[in-house]
């Protein structure tokens, strides 16, 4: 991915630092996350320069987010990833311990069938890394690269069953490709 000078620079021009409640009401929670994450074993300074950099910089208006986001699909949604999650952690661990290692690696590509902007396929690439035995490699072209610990018949039916869950979370229409 290439550093795009010209949206930079529109960003920039768009950007407006937060009001100071809300700077530091974001310094705060992320300083809160910074010290539950280290499990107060973090270095004060540097968690509190994390949290006021990223205070600056994130959005927290519901403005930001995407608009056409069906927010009551998203605990049906999370128990989906957290099953698909637990029964790769599952498949792992069974081909971990087995005696044989007959681990079947592929480097896979998977072409988008709904998901069109670039913060829909991150969802997705980001999700991918979630469920243990795939890395994303990346996301090119209305492509997802895929490396695959252990390759079987249905890993292309649940990618696809990924994407339209993912689709069904924005509300995209799925007609069926062929």
């Amino acid at each position: 991915m290439r550093l795009n000078a010209h949206k930079l620079t529109k960003w920039l021009d768009k950007w407006q630092p937060p009001p100071w409640h809300a700077l530091l009401l974001r310094t705060l929670l992320y300083s809160g996350l910074w010290w539950v994450l280290t499990e107060g074993q973090g270095s004060l300074w540097i968690g509190a320069l994390l949290a006021l950099a990223i205070a600056f910089c994130a959005p927290l208006s519901v403005a930001t987010w995407p608009a056409q986001l069906r927010w009551w699909k998203l605990p049906a949604f999370i128990l989906f990833m957290l099953k698909l999650s637990l029964k790769g952690a599952l498949e792992v661990a069974t081909l971990a311990t087995s005696q044989r290692c007959d681990a079947n690696t592929l480097t896979y590509s998977y072409r988008f069938r709904f998901l069109t902007q670039p913060y829909q396929q991150l969802l997705m690439a980001n999700l991918v890394n979630l469920t243990p035995g795939t890395l994303t490699l990346n996301v090119h072209h209305d492509a997802l690269y895929i490396h695959i610990l252990h390759h079987h018949p249905d890993v292309e039916a649940q990618l696809k069953l990924l994407e339209s869950r993912i689709a069904g979370l924005y509300g995209l229409p799925q007609r069926s490709m062929v």
